[in-house]
């Protein structure tokens, strides 16, 4: 068996996780003024080098905002973030996500899979509704053999019943979506697992695709927001 070579973090990773760190637990706000460049590294006994690309990096992020002469300052991440700033935060956060980072995602879920689900009830072929039938038994199948679910290996499972809707979708970039939130998407099934058990799990799956079947898109809808309104007041 071949075995990946361990790599340490870089002296740049270490000091943009020890600032994000700072960040995400409010000991610096947003608003507030960093030191300058040279004032960090020598503060933190690196190179200004080291600071100055860590900087970058950091504002690529949207953790902070360099305006030239005027200096650096913690920027409003929920603003300027992208999908680095929530891997961040999920990292910050030890691989868990919080209540409130949960029903942001689930929010944003529903928007893209809300409309996804609309699209394809309208569009569905009946291969399509075989595939996830399918899925759906492999599901079952494989739940009913373990005698301790797997969480991790379901919620793939789940991921791939869900953007299989998208990509059924006839939109484009529901999928690519679906792909770039793919890590947290499944920390977000593990936890329905978790709080549904396997057993619901599957009839909520054979539920919704029996509305899926029927057309009724803004049925399939309100299915999955309930779903995810019963696991957030119940996680």
């Amino acid at each position: 068996m071949q075995f990946d070579a361990i790599v340490a973090p870089t002296i740049r990773n270490l000091f943009v996780e020890k600032l994000v760190s700072m960040i995400l637990s409010g000991k610096l706000p947003v608003g507030d003024r960093l030191p300058s460049e040279r004032e960090l590294a020598e503060q933190m006994k690196v190179s200004k080098t080291v600071i100055h690309a860590g900087l970058k990096d950091m504002e690529r992020m949207g953790f902070v905002s360099v305006n030239g002469r005027q200096g650096t300052f913690v920027a409003n991440f929920a603003e300027r973030g992208t999908f680095e700033t929530l891997a961040a935060i999920l990292k910050f956060n030890g691989g868990r996500l919080d209540r409130e980072t949960t029903k942001s995602l689930v929010e944003m879920r529903l928007a893209v899979e809300g409309q996804a689900v609309r699209m394809f009830a309208k569009s569905h072929t009946q291969e399509d509704i075989a595939a996830l039938r399918s899925m759906i038994d492999e599901i079952r199948e494989y739940s009913s053999k373990q005698e301790r679910i797997n969480r991790n290996e379901m919620a793939q499972m789940l991921f791939r019943f869900h953007r299989f809707i998208c990509l059924k979708s006839g939109n484009t970039f529901f999928p690519v979506v679906m792909n770039a939130f793919r890590d947290i998407g499944i920390l977000l099934w593990e936890g329905s697992i978790k709080i549904l058990g396997a057993e619901k799990t599957v009839e909520y799956l054979e539920r919704f695709t029996s509305l899926l079947e029927e057309g009724k898109g803004e049925e399939t809808v309100q299915a999955l927001s309930d779903m995810f309104d019963y696991c957030l007041e119940h996680g």
